[in-house]
């Protein structure tokens, strides 16, 4: 019985770590687009941030996983890296398409 009910909570603690990845990442986008309607001087900084999506989401993913672990909160740390996982790989097809011309913006 001790064993379901952790492996039910170690489910749990994978899905809220994707869960809390992408309202990461969402958040990382919602900066990006902020800026983007920001002033001019902004627009630089928020073309940087939307495109290089993958390095800044390293930035904040490699830290927050390295303490998850330290904290012991092994699972949850599981569930980040599945969700930056995801995220990357979204972006990286998203960009594969875009530079094969499957995909045109303008």
């Amino acid at each position: 019985m001790n064993s379901e009910l952790r492996e039910r909570s170690s489910g749990i603690e994978v899905a809220k770590g994707i869960v809390s990845c992408f309202l990461l990442n969402g958040l990382h986008l919602g900066i990006g687009w902020l800026l983007l309607r920001g002033p001019d001087p902004f627009l630089m900084y928020a073309v940087v941030l939307i495109t290089a999506f993958g390095v800044f989401q390293l930035i904040y993913i490699i830290p927050l996983i390295l303490f998850l672990r330290k904290r012991d909160r092994q699972d949850f740390a599981k569930g980040i890296a599945i969700g930056a996982s995801i995220a990357f790989l979204l972006n990286a097809t998203c960009f594969g398409l875009l530079m094969t011309g499957k995909i045109k913006i303008f």
